[in-house]
């Protein structure tokens, strides 16, 4: 039974493309928790924050994230503020190696800039609100990896054999 991969890092650090990527070489399942949370919710994230609010979708990642403990054998790229409550940073450790995709302030903003499906960066000034965000995220990202990869500047491909290599 092969332990399962997790991807943590802020929006737009490549957890999705380099969780894909990684299922596709080594032959494993892939979940988006965020997928997995608007399929069974039957919406979007946006919709979610929207109508209900970011307390109530982070409980619903943390629900999601209980029954993710029996799983093996997957490559799971998680929520971009799934390490915001210490009780989910536990839970990860107990799922499986945990890689944190660490993206550089420029390339988040480049990945991010004509996304509308965010509903953190539903705001003016969003490049300050990514610096902000990131900097008061950077610790709990940082305490949760095992394996920390810079993404910045790297394709896709060239991420997940690093991240092979290091595994």
């Amino acid at each position: 039974m092969e332990e399962n991969i997790l991807l943590v890092g802020f929006m737009g650090s490549g957890k999705s493309v380099v969780g894909k990527e990684l299922s596709k070489i080594l032959n494993r399942d892939f979940i988006d928790t965020d997928t997995e949370i608007e399929k069974e919710e039957n919406r979007s994230i946006k919709d979610i924050f929207n109508n209900d609010g970011e307390e109530y979708f982070r409980n619903l990642e943390s629900k999601l994230l209980e029954t993710l403990v029996n799983k093996n054998n997957c490559i799971i790229s998680t929520g971009g503020g799934i390490v915001l409550r210490e009780n989910n940073r536990e839970l990860l450790k107990k799922i499986g190696k945990v890689i944190f995709l660490h993206a550089d302030v420029e390339h988040i903003l480049n990945n991010v800039k004509n996304d509308d499906t965010r509903p953190l960066l539903q705001t003016e000034d969003y490049a300050t609100k990514v610096s902000e965000m990131l900097e008061s995220r950077e610790d709990k990202y940082l305490s949760s990896a095992d394996i920390i990869i810079q993404t910045s500047g790297k394709g896709v491909e060239s991420i997940a054999e690093e991240i092979i290599t290091l595994l």
